[in-house]
């Protein structure tokens, strides 16, 4: 069990936090502090990445110094995604030192308030007999997605035989030096599995790949490693607000403010932690020939791409066909460039129509302005605003390119 914190310069939480730590040790948790790894002359930020990777469950308490920490935003938003990609993580915030709900809301770390909320009494030592009762036996949580995604990458770095080349790609993911001493045989490759939480350059990302190519790892590898980690240059926050946004509520259809699908494509792969389990996509785009009408040509290209995602046929009527049981989400990724929104917005309304349980990502360039020109009611929709420029969206393609030469060299360059 983990416990995230600031109480370095706050007494009174240090000694709450210290009560509560010795008593979830005497139910006989396991608690993961950043206190007790912490020692003189040894690594200890890759130890905390993985704890935050694979905890099975999580308290978090608020002062006032929290609330402005970065180190407790980084740990809240990793273990929050967690808790949003499965539910049955049990995350429970406790406001001490006069930190109020309203407080919290309006702080870095709203997302918190959305989870098991708890308040500090005046009476310490029951207090925390209470709280420590709140995490009864704790079955497992390693088979959420975030825990999958970091074996799933750690059993690709394990084909690596070379150790020396393990430090060569925590260079490349800027890990400081002094870390370099945990990379062990046996451990290596989850430590620096559990550094893919960050979000990362895209390049220095490429950089990691290429290293373990060279290192050793055969082209198949490659591929499935690129797959895994390329999509962690999106920002984590703003990918998983596709899962559930930060009000509580999943949103039918979301609109990325991008002019490339495959930037799509690489956030619901960082939404989802790459796992294909969980969802899949059907895609299409509106781009009618000649004089055929924008409208019907458009739901034409949706319904057969639909179809064919839930394995219907061409002809077969969509009706309201039912959500393939254990399929994940399906997303109709839209590339929409050359679409009108009102007629995006309407193709769409026919089909949830259909197939309410439908989520669409739309792509309409970046020279729309989806929150003025959207006819529908804005609730229904989640405008992205990605802070990148249009130049990154050229990079990531050229990256993924590079990537493929890796892995598949052309005839040419042979």
């Amino acid at each position: 069990m983990f416990i995230s914190h600031s109480t370095s310069a706050d007494e009174r939480t240090g000694r709450l936090l210290d009560a509560l730590a010795a008593g979830l040790d005497d139910r006989e948790h396991d608690v993961l502090l950043d206190k007790r790894i912490k020692e003189p002359g040894r690594p200890w930020e890759l130890k905390l990445a993985r704890f935050l990777g694979e905890c099975d469950a999580a308290l978090v308490l608020v002062n006032k110094a929290a609330l402005a920490s970065s180190w407790v935003r980084r740990e809240t938003n990793i273990l929050h995604w967690r808790k949003t990609l499965f539910p049955g993580m049990v995350l429970v915030t406790v406001l001490v030192d006069g930190v109020g709900a309203g407080e919290l809301r309006k702080s870095d770390l709203r997302y918190l308030a959305t989870d098991d909320v708890e308040r500090m009494g005046p009476d310490t030592v029951e207090e925390v007999a209470r709280l420590v009762g709140r995490f009864p036996r704790l079955r497992q949580a390693g088979d959420d997605l975030v825990g999958v995604w970091l074996e799933n990458i750690g059993i690709l770095l394990r084909e690596i035989k070379d150790q020396s080349v393990f430090a060569r790609i925590a260079r490349e993911l800027e890990i400081p030096a002094e870390e370099h001493a945990a990379l062990i045989p046996g451990f290596a490759p989850l430590l620096l599995a559990s550094q893919m939480l960050d979000t990362h350059e895209v390049v220095r990302l490429l950089h990691a790949i290429l290293v373990a190519r060279m290192g050793g790892l055969e082209r198949e590898r490659v591929d499935d490693l690129a797959k895994m980690i390329l999509p962690v240059w999106v920002d984590r926050d703003d990918a998983r607000r596709i899962v559930r946004d930060t009000d509580g509520e999943v949103r039918r259809i979301v609109i990325l403010n991008v002019d490339t699908p495959l930037i799509g494509e690489h956030y619901l792969a960082r939404a989802f932690c790459v796992d294909t389990r969980s969802y899949y996509i059907a895609e299409a785009a509106g781009r009618p020939p000649g004089d055929d009408d924008p409208e019907d040509y458009l739901l034409d290209q949706c319904e057969k791409a639909v179809k064919y995602a839930i394995g219907l046929d061409p002809e077969d009527e969509l009706g309201r066909a039912e959500e393939p049981r254990g399929f994940g989400r399906l997303f109709l990724l839209l590339d929409a460039k050359r679409c009108d929104l009102a007629v995006v917005h309407r193709v769409l309304a026919r089909l949830h129509d259909q197939i309410p349980w439908l989520n669409v990502l739309v792509i309409p360039g970046r020279g729309v302005d989806v929150r003025e020109s959207w006819p529908g009611n804005p609730d229904e929709v989640l405008v992205l605003d990605p802070p990148f420029e249009v130049g990154h969206e050229t990079l990531v393609k050229a990256v993924e390119r590079r990537v493929q030469e890796c892995v598949r060299p052309s005839d040419r360059r042979a």
